[in-house]
């Protein structure tokens, strides 16, 4: 199999992938869901005794992989029902094929706003085999998320606890030393979680990209995000990415409020 990208057969490889990946979806999410679900009470478990101990040095590591599974399973079971839904939706067609609104017989007040409202039963396949997709991949894309906060985090308690070992310093320069290290990561990370949140509008202008370009550089290293980069910006890019970024991160904030309540 070539790998060519730019190769027509690759491109019709990955037409043909396209059009049948909702097996794999369905595949992927049933087992993960079971996995998930069979994972989730043990890992409740360590991270309460890591809490309430305070003994495990990976406490903190056992809290943030129950985090990624609690999302993970929400975004994939969100997925599967929409996809059985998709596969309703196709079955019906093929039985009934579309909505034929003169068989209806409304009034032409409420046919001409069904019309416009509803539109072709095509077309809402189309949108669900969309909302699909952008879920599926939106699943993975924010456990990547939360491992490049874990990782950031990580970084900064490893700075922070290096500077024990300077014990041959007098404690004004290790003050100096902190002051000039911690308070330039903390502030540069604000500024990156407000261009996530903001979907990069630092980067859009002139001035703030060159500003924001080293920043960016130093945290693309320490978040791994050169394992979903072109994933995130592909997703970015698609109108109902846009809309599903704005109101993603506050589900997954309540999602989580919820579980540990």
């Amino acid at each position: 199999m070539s790998t060519n990208y730019r190769s027509v057969n690759f491109k019709k490889l990955l037409d043909k992938l396209q059009q049948e990946s909702w097996q794999l979806e369905l595949i992927i999410s049933g087992f993960a869901i079971y996995g998930l679900f069979a994972a989730n009470e043990p890992l409740e478990l360590k991270a309460a005794a890591s809490s309430v101990t305070e003994s495990d040095q990976f406490g903190i590591l056992w809290a943030v992989i129950l985090i990624c599974c609690q999302i993970f399973t929400f975004n994939l079971v969100v997925h599967v029902l929409l996809r059985g839904l998709w596969i309703g939706a196709i079955g019906l067609r093929y039985v009934s094929g579309d909505i034929n609104y003169k068989t209806l017989n409304y009034s032409e007040k409420f046919t001409s706003y069904l019309k416009r409202k509803v539109g072709s039963f095509d077309q809402y396949i189309a949108n669900l085999e969309t909302y699909c997709s952008i879920i599926f991949a939106a699943s993975f894309l924010m456990i990547f998320y939360v491992i490049g906060i874990f990782t950031v985090t990580f970084s900064f308690v490893l700075i922070t606890q290096s500077f024990e070992l300077l014990t041959f310093l007098p404690k004004w320069a290790i003050r100096t030393l902190i002051i000039a290290l911690v308070i330039p990561f903390i502030l540069s990370s604000l500024v990156v979680f407000i261009d996530f949140l903001g979907q990069g509008f630092l980067k859009k202008k002139k001035w703030t990209s060159t500003i924001y370009f080293p920043i960016y550089w130093v945290f693309s290293k320490l978040t791994l995000s050169f394992l979903y980069r072109p994933l995130a910006y592909n997703f970015l890019d698609n109108k109902l990415g846009k809309r599903l970024s704005f109101i993603i991160l506050p589900v997954y904030l309540i999602i989580v409020t919820i579980s540990s309540l």
